[in-house]
């Protein structure tokens, strides 16, 4: 919640973006669908995590949609994602910040990008745990295969 309307939406990503025509964008939309920036989104060239796009000065209240793409120059994967905020000048402002991922410790990411307030989840995320299964998984897999092999081994001989 705004009270103002914000001159550029900053993000800030845990890993660099490339510098590849088009591959970033930052695009902000209306409540009804249309679009209201009029510039491209800026990787800054001196800390190449952050993305940037200024906004019309005469944005009105109302509820807008920022959505994002981006392309990782440390491992060439793109992410998608939105953010969602609402310009009221009657409103006080709230503007929290958005956790897009979590660490392991659950301590938001040092590149989570401002946003609502509070914390807030992804959808899918377990809260940094489904690594531990993953893992016992796995090491139950590995124990099997082994034993496998141990009792076809002395078979074949």
């Amino acid at each position: 919640m705004l009270a103002a309307a914000p001159a550029e939406v900053v993000l800030v990503m845990t890993q660099e973006m490339a510098r590849q025509a088009g591959a970033n964008a930052i695009d902000v939309f209306d409540g009804a669908g249309n679009e209201v920036t009029v510039e491209e989104a800026q990787v800054d060239p001196v800390d190449r995590r952050r993305l940037t796009v200024r906004l019309p000065s005469s944005l009105p209240p109302g509820a807008y949609v920022v959505k994002w793409r981006t392309l990782s120059a440390d491992d060439g994967d793109t992410a998608t994602g939105e953010l969602r905020f609402v310009i009221d000048p009657a409103a006080t402002p709230s503007p929290g910040r958005e956790v897009l991922q979590e660490s392991l410790l659950g301590e938001p990411s040092p590149g989570a990008a401002a946003g609502t307030a509070g914390r807030q989840r992804i959808a899918g995320d377990d809260g940094g745990t489904g690594w531990v299964l993953a893992a016992a998984l796995g090491a139950i897999g590995l124990v099997v295969g082994f034993g496998a092999g141990v009792v076809f081994s002395g078979r074949t001989g």
